[in-house]
């Protein structure tokens, strides 16, 4: 059983092999209760959240001939865990229709088995999303086009506006006001940045609306004022892990 993690499939370069037990928890709301002194029960305050869940495999590690020893083999694989820094997309084998966000937390655990093999143990968080894996490809939309959310939840997409002025981007009766852009901005509502084009560049000031685009279950209706725009969307459709 394999996993992709990072754009690595874990067990054709490391020949890092999942076990067969594999659970993953449901995402649940996050939902605290307090007690107030001279009242039954509790109250309930809900943050308006579902939490990370927690994902912890163990795999089968064994010695692979591409590496000069075993060690080599197991730094090798505990270093790319490890130095990965926040969320990344990671695919499960048996599950390839979705993709997860997932990042690593707390420490890898080695227990050596013998000369040939170990098991490892890594504790993952995941985003209480999951994600269709075709939605996170990106396509070029026409002014006044309609995008469906197969998903089961609201969806924070990736829209990227290609041009230079400003633009009214509209889906159904929201509207969003972007001003002064040269050349084009990505506008990641996942995330909660504006950026330019490549990705390195703030570009807070041209977001004169907020929060920023959304996508709701169902239709969503899509149009912009300004012609010399091109608008394309990597919807990220979702369901609840």
């Amino acid at each position: 059983m394999s996993l992709i993690f990072r754009g690595k499939d874990l067990k054709k370069i490391y020949d890092m092999e999942m076990q067969t037990e594999l659970t993953i928890e449901n995402a649940v709301r996050d939902i605290e209760s307090v007690e107030v002194p001279g009242r039954d029960g509790v109250v309930l305050i809900d943050n308006d959240r579902y939490k990370d869940v927690p994902f912890s495999p163990k795999f089968l590690m064994w010695k692979k001939d591409t590496f000069e020893s075993f060690d080599e083999q197991q730094n090798a694989a505990s270093n790319f865990l490890s130095t990965s820094y926040g969320y990344s997309d990671m695919i499960i084998w048996n599950n390839s229709n979705y993709t997860y966000s997932a990042r690593v937390v707390d420490n890898i655990r080695i227990n050596l088995i013998d000369e040939v093999s170990v098991e490892i143990e890594v504790n993952f968080s995941i985003k209480p999303t999951k994600y269709l894996s075709d939605s996170l490809n990106t396509v070029a939309i026409a002014n006044r086009s309609t995008l469906k959310n197969i998903g089961k939840v609201v969806s924070n997409p990736v829209i990227t506006i290609t041009g230079t002025g400003n633009i009214t981007l509209t889906i159904n009766a929201k509207s969003y006001v972007f001003k002064n852009i040269n050349g084009g901005i990505v506008v990641d509502s996942e995330n909660e940045v504006v950026t330019s084009l490549d990705g390195y560049q703030p570009q807070w000031d041209k977001a004169y609306t907020w929060p920023l685009p959304v996508l709701g279950i169902g239709d969503s209706k899509i149009s912009w004022d300004n012609s010399a725009f091109k608008v394309s969307v990597t919807p990220r459709w979702g369901v609840l892990v």
